[in-house]
């Protein structure tokens, strides 16, 4: 018989308020993939600036190149960190609720007034990429990719997410979680 699956997310029930901790989703095979790549990526990484030089003669398709290349790098050791270490921090209550990923240092928490936060659902969503999704990518700056959360909210008109690739069950429990604590009320539905 199968064991009813317990969830990701870790929920503090504080006094005043919840703080919901959700530990990156670890896929492994990208995880190795990733790894293998980075090693490939480091060599060309190093034997192009060594063979060519960073110098004023160097061209511009060169410059242009090392820095996609570089991004990419970036990119690669940002998404190993997410799924080895990274964590998203949802704090609710004082009339607020504030999303932040502990992967990301350099990033601010974002924070939001709940008395704005209006039809909080909880919506999986499917597409063919599900599987190529490697950590929460709603942050500002270049690593502004996709986010798959499945805790959705309007705030003003734009759609705030969080939750990244949880269960569409798990999601409804951390939101009945949040009403029964009396921090999401029925004018945030």
């Amino acid at each position: 018989m199968e064991t009813p699956y317990g969830g990701r997310a870790i929920i503090t029930d504080n006094f005043d308020k919840v703080e919901i901790v959700i530990p990156g989703k670890k896929n492994y095979f990208i995880l190795l993939f990733f790894s293998v790549w980075l090693v490939g990526w480091f060599f060309g990484e190093t034997s192009v600036t060594r063979t060519r030089g960073i110098a004023a003669g160097t061209d511009l398709f060169l410059i242009v190149w090392l820095c996609g290349w570089t991004l990419g790098g970036i990119f690669v050791v940002s998404t190993i960190l997410f799924m080895l270490l990274g964590k998203e921090i949802i704090e609710a209550g004082q009339g607020t609720i504030s999303i932040r990923n502990r992967a990301l240092f350099f990033l601010s928490p974002q924070v939001y007034d709940l008395n704005e936060v209006k039809h909080v659902r909880a919506l999986e969503e499917f597409s063919i990429y599900n599987g190529f999704q490697f950590g929460r990518r709603e942050q500002k700056g270049f690593l502004s990719n996709y986010n798959s959360g499945t805790v959705k909210f309007d705030y003003g008109l734009k759609t705030v997410k969080f939750g990244n690739d949880l269960d569409e069950a798990e999601a409804r429990h951390i939101i009945e979680r949040l009403k029964g604590k009396k921090i999401l009320t029925d004018k945030n539905f």
